[in-house]
Order: C-alpha cells, then structure tokens, then sequence
C-alpha cells in the first residue's frame, strides 16, 4: 500500500483529479473575468471536498480498490504479527516464572540455612 493511501486514504491518481479539477475551475474564474475573491472561496471548498473525501476513505479502512487477495494477504500479515507478538509475551510470562521460581527455592532454602546468610556489615 502505497504512503499516499495510508496517510491521506487516497491515491496519487485520485489526488491528481481533484487539483486539476479546482485549477480548472479556477481558470475558468480568471478567464472569464469573474471576481478574483471567488479563488480563495475556490481554493477553501477544494480543500473542504478533499477532507471529507479523505476522512470517508480512511474510515472505510484504506481497503477500497484492493482485490479479496490483497486484503486476505493484509489480513494474514496482520494475524502473524498479532500471533508473533503473543509468542514473545508468552515467552517473557515463561522466563519471569523461572525468574519467581528461583527466588521462591532462594528464600526456601534461607530461612533452612540462617547461620549461612550471617549478620549484616556494621
């Protein structure tokens, strides 16, 4: 996916439309000697236009124009990420467990053994 359709929800070809399409509206402005307050109005509606455009394809999920095998392979991606991350968490529960359980056998076998642990420095 490219970094246009992550962050902006909308390709470059998309993209590309919608500026030709306000500068075109804004050389009919000019060239129709029309009044030049109506292209900052122009620029201000464009703007508007591409931030909905933009917030209805990021609320869709960036998943339009991809096929079902794209969004299956997105999909599996994200699955051996999730599961890799379950594997590290599980591996971390596993060695803080060895970690309690020897603790656990060290102060089992100090309070056996007082004379070994002695008294502190004065």
């Amino acid at each position: 996916m490219s970094w246009l359709r992550r962050n902006l929800g909308l390709d470059g070809f998309d993209l590309v439309i919608h500026v030709g399409v306000t500068f075109m509206f804004m050389f009919f402005v000019g060239m129709s000697n029309g009044p030049e307050e109506l292209l900052p109005v122009i620029t201000g509606i464009s703007m508007l236009v591409l931030a909905v455009r933009r917030r209805f394809a990021l609320k869709a999920g960036g998943t339009i124009g991809l096929t079902t095998g794209e969004m299956a392979a997105e999909r599996i991606a994200e699955l051996e990420e999730r599961v890799a991350e379950l594997e590290a968490a599980q591996a971390e529960v596993a060695e803080l467990a060895e970690r309690l359980d020897f603790a656990e056998r060290l102060l089992a076998k100090g309070t056996r053994d007082p004379e070994r642990i002695g008294p502190g420095a004065p």
